[in-house]
């Protein structure tokens, strides 16, 4: 009866501590999508793809989206060759961490520098937590 007593509370104190993150996890992702590295410029502020008129257009519809975390990370650490997707990883091209390409592999189709700023690696890994618990299948 006493492990029952001391385990609730137990349970109770880390379930607070995990949802906590994990709002915290949300906000800051919020914060590089809409701010730091300005996703909505060409994805829209609700993750829809209308985003704003002087973007280049045809942004994808997160909510749309069948990628899945690591996917997603990839995505917007590399960009997407061929179209106005930009790289956020400031040394994307440098190597063959992207697709296996490097920039010289891909010509005029690699992908651009964000209009923004790159993002460090916990930063593209919170703007996929965000995408994925905001926007995906909603």
């Amino acid at each position: 009866m006493n492990i029952c007593k001391l385990t609730i509370p137990g349970v109770v104190a880390a379930a607070l501590q995990l949802s906590s993150a994990s709002a915290q996890d949300v906000s800051f992702g919020n914060r590089l999508f809409h701010e730091k590295a300005d996703c909505q410029f060409c994805h829209g502020p609700d993750g829809d793809g209308r985003g704003d008129p002087r973007s280049p257009g045809r942004a994808a519809n997160l909510h749309e989206t069948t990628l899945n975390r690591d996917q997603l990370i990839e995505v917007i650490a590399c960009g997407r060759p061929g179209t106005e997707m930009p790289h956020f990883d400031k040394y994307a091209y440098e190597d063959s961490n992207c697709y296996g390409l490097g920039g010289k592999d891909l010509g005029n189709d690699a992908p651009h520098d964000p209009h923004s700023t790159p993002l460090m690696r916990r930063e593209i890994e919170a703007v996929a937590d965000y995408i994925i618990k905001t926007f995906v299948g909603k």
